[in-house]
């Protein structure tokens, strides 16, 4: 192939297409279109000689030849932006938008100061926080987030982390309940009412699993889906509430709650929440400054 009868732009439009398989959503991604996306991609199958795509159920399939490309196309195209991208990123007069993909912990813990730093340090940056959805790791290749924020152990090589913010586990309960004048033996714990704090509407959690090496069980009379509600029920209910402890420090007032030891082994993976990115935005000034400012962010929250 001459590269000098290639346009950069077809390359664009196939990897938006591998990424959407579909010509209506690519040109939704990439504002064009339905049209333009179908001209390009019809001008890069001439090109590269080969289909690249062929109609399935409900979305394209692609051939063999396009999934070779895949990689190295995005790959070009990622390296390709990093060095034409600004070799600076100023904060106080860059406008842009980064997405975070994260869960409840980050957006009750993390996102109040990190907001209160841009609205003084990066008045033009927005931010948007969105869930994982359970693809975390797909969301960076697809380039729908730019860093992941949640528990994880080892990614993939193409991917970088970092610990972001370290917490330990505590339990709540009201003011006036038993456990808070005086801490329950691990029986005790056990036969009591739990609150249990499941995004995902799980049946149980980790405490469940340690009381059962015990063999011991414990009732979890509510189950409620996200953090901020959690303490409220707990002020005026009998509920035992095991959360980390910045939870507890913003949403439990002491006027109201009382709170102790957890009485079981913490995991390792939960008590820490990491950091990820994909390597090929390793060097960019935008995302450099990003992922700086979390992890200042998030040593701030270490110390308090």
């Amino acid at each position: 192939m001459n590269l000098r009868r290639l346009d950069l732009n077809l390359l664009v439009v196939f990897d938006a297409v591998m990424l959407e398989r579909s010509v209506t959503r690519a040109a939704q991604r990439l504002f064009l279109t339905q049209s333009a996306v179908s001209s390009a991609l019809g001008r890069l199958r001439h090109q590269l000689n080969d289909e690249l795509f062929v109609r399935g159920p409900g979305k394209l399939r692609p051939t063999a030849r396009a999934i070779e490309l895949e990689e190295p196309v995005r790959t070009l195209l990622a390296e390709l932006q990093q060095v034409l991208a600004p070799s600076e990123f100023n904060p106080a007069t860059e406008q842009r938008s980064f997405t975070i993909a994260t869960n409840d912990y980050f957006t009750a813990v993390v996102a109040p100061p990190l907001v209160q730093r841009l609205a003084r340090e990066a008045p033009g940056v927005d931010l948007r926080i969105v869930p994982t959805g359970g693809r975390a790791l797909e969301m960076l290749d697809a380039r729908e987030a730019d860093v992941v924020c949640t528990s994880w152990s080892e990614p993939p090589p193409r991917f970088a982390i970092e610990t972001l913010v370290e917490d330990d586990y505590v339990c709540v309960v009201r003011k006036d309940h038993a456990f808070a004048r005086k801490a329950p033996t691990l029986a005790q714990f056990a036969k009591a009412k739990h609150l249990l704090v499941s995004p995902r509407g799980d049946a149980r959690g980790f405490v469940d699993d340690k009381l059962a090496e015990k063999g011991l069980t414990r009732r979890i009379s509510i189950t409620v889906n996200h953090f901020a509600a959690a303490p409220q029920i707990v002020a005026e209910s009998d509920a035992v509430l095991t959360v980390p402890r910045l939870i507890a420090l913003r949403f439990a007032p002491p006027q109201f709650t009382k709170q102790f030891a957890c009485p079981v082994a913490v995991p390792t993976a939960l008590s820490r929440m990491s950091m990820i990115w994909h390597e090929r935005l390793a060097q960019h000034p935008a995302h450099a400054w990003l992922r700086q400012t979390l992890l200042e962010v998030g040593r701030s929250l270490r110390r308090s």
